[in-house]
């Protein structure tokens, strides 16, 4: 079901919830990467840590998907961080992290330059809610708000990583929240199984549901 309807997430803003990152990472680079490759692609970027992990699953994507290291080679990326260092394609916006509140009108920027036919992936973004609270949440909402009616955006976040409230007031930002969670007994001795699905749409065409899912070598999801 999920596979069938990534040309559905045209135009919308997607949130994909984990437990562990590897399948998320399958799931938006082997599969809707390639669904979206004629958008012009834009990466927002928080911290050196998930840089470096980002850093890490190009080399593993260049080796078994080089079609797919190709789209990420002309990414745009609007980087938070300590260094202005980047995984993969062209620097487009750099804040440093000490200096996020003074110079967050270059976000304002950025956002102002995104179109209607854009796609956005968000990594690490999660983490700015945890260190700087309300404060982040307040401009995030009005941020959101300047981005293109029509864009189509990707953000990802681990489960368990807010309060109930919060996690509300955020997932409020979305059309659709995606969840993706490791079978704990799997049927099918020596692999991991995930179930991977929609968990809430606020849109008729996108419905709610899940199947189960493993990872082939190449790091594309196989439906179970």
């Amino acid at each position: 079901m999920v596979l069938d309807i990534i040309p559905k997430f045209n135009g919308k803003r997607i949130r994909i919830v984990y437990d562990q990152t590897y399948p998320a990472m399958c799931l938006v680079f082997n599969h809707i990467l390639p669904e979206f490759n004629s958008k012009r692609l834009v990466i927002g970027l928080y911290s050196d840590i998930v840089c470096r992990n980002l850093k890490e699953y190009y080399k593993f994507i260049s080796k078994h998907s080089p079609e797919v290291a190709t789209i990420l080679d002309k990414a745009y990326i609007v980087k938070i961080g300590r260094r202005d260092t980047i995984p993969f394609g062209r620097l487009y916006y750099f804040v440093h992290e000490d200096l996020i509140k003074k110079e967050f009108e270059k976000l304002e920027v950025a956002i102002s330059k995104l179109k209607d036919d854009d796609l956005v992936l968000m990594f690490g973004f999660y983490l700015m809610f945890s260190i700087y609270g309300r404060w982040i949440l307040k401009n995030m909402i009005w941020l959101a708000d300047l981005l293109p009616e029509k864009l189509t955006l990707i953000s990802l976040c681990p489960y368990g990583l807010y309060d109930y409230t919060t996690t509300r007031i955020i997932e409020r930002f979305f059309d659709v929240i995606v969840r993706i969670v490791k079978e704990e007994e799997p049927l099918d001795f020596g692999e991991d199984i995930y179930i991977i699905g929609v968990e809430e749409s606020v849109t008729r065409e996108i419905k709610p549901g899940f199947e189960r899912f493993k990872i082939l070598p190449d790091g594309r999801l196989s439906k179970l």
